[in-house]
């Protein structure tokens, strides 16, 4: 004999959110570039972004894994780590060309640490192998005019933007820390 008022076992399925529609100045910016495949999977894809509080690199990652890319994603400071390891064997020539078979690489957090003369160099070898062979994404809060914050070898630091700068598109994303705004969310419950 069961109780009635005894709740089931059974989980009660619960109704995805709805995805939304593309906002139209999206959907044609990416009409305009020929993503049929992102423009396919975008509204569920960034509904989970949202959801997940992605960052827009995982965004972009998630973009082009789904259209059949092989991606790389490091912090500048892991990359250039990476690349210092191959001054110590002489390898930075092969650890270039293996990153290079990828067809993105992601490099966040550009200026969060200052590269020294050696770091800004290698930073610009791999930039200048990838330059009209791969796609490069980097994400940095400070603005190209500012680089020199962070890549102090004048010269070198002129080549690498105008390489990462030719074929770009820009996008400048703003607002508010979600880390921010969910530790005041925290700290302002009862």
């Amino acid at each position: 004999m069961t109780d009635s008022t005894t709740p089931s076992a059974t989980p009660i399925p619960v109704a995805p959110p709805s995805v939304p529609e593309l906002a139209a100045d999206l959907d044609a910016a990416l009409r305009r570039l020929k993503l049929a495949a992102i423009r396919r999977t975008a509204p569920e894809v960034l509904l989970t972004a949202k959801m997940q509080r992605w960052t827009p690199e995982e965004v972009v990652r998630t973009f082009a894994i789904h259209a059949g890319h092989k991606v790389r994603y490091f912090t500048a400071a892991d990359l250039v780590e990476t690349l210092y390891r191959g001054l110590a064997d002489n390898t930075v020539g092969k650890i270039i060309e293996s990153l290079l078979r990828v067809d993105l690489i992601i490099i966040d957090e550009m200026g969060f640490t200052l590269l020294d003369d050696t770091g800004t160099q290698l930073l610009f070898r791999l930039v200048a192998g990838a330059y009209e062979r791969r796609s490069l994404a980097i994400a940095s809060h400070w603005p190209f005019e500012q680089s020199g914050r962070f890549l102090p070898e004048h010269t070198t630091a002129a080549s690498i933007l105008d390489r990462l700068l030719h074929h770009a598109t820009i996008v400048v994303t703003d607002g508010e820390s979600y880390r921010r705004k969910d530790a005041q969310h925290r700290r302002d419950r009862p």
